[in-house]
């Protein structure tokens, strides 16, 4: 976890780059921009995910009970939980999946960052 606070986004990339770097060359671009869309809603904490969520990002916002986790994997999905997010993480994506257990799961396609900007309104 990053200490709690706001990060720029200048801030922020330099401490996810080793994390987008894993991606191919050519899937980089993209998932630096998901995660600057996300950065950019001013999330309260980020979290970096471990086990079956290894590659995802936590951008939590508990005062919109709000808990977006992103992949860094290309064409993956974005989950989005609320304040239960640690205990539904330890889960695999298919008990999530098949238990219908996120509030949203958005699916990497040309409708994300709508989607995800839905959230917020």
């Amino acid at each position: 976890m990053l200490p709690p606070g706001k990060y720029p986004w200048s801030v922020l990339a330099t401490h996810l780059s080793p994390i987008i770097n894993r991606a191919k060359r050519g899937n980089r671009p993209v998932i630096r921009h998901r995660f600057k869309v996300l950065a950019d809603l001013d999330p309260e904490e980020i979290i970096v995910g471990r086990a079956g969520f290894y590659g995802y990002i936590v951008f939590a916002f508990p005062k919109r009970n709000l808990y977006i986790l992103e992949s860094s994997y290309y064409g993956n999905a974005t989950y989005v939980f609320d304040k239960k997010w640690a205990k539904l993480s330890q889960l695999t994506k298919a008990q999530i999946i098949d238990g219908d257990l996120q509030k949203e799961r958005i699916i990497h396609r040309k409708e994300w960052e709508s989607k995800v900007k839905k959230l917020f309104r």
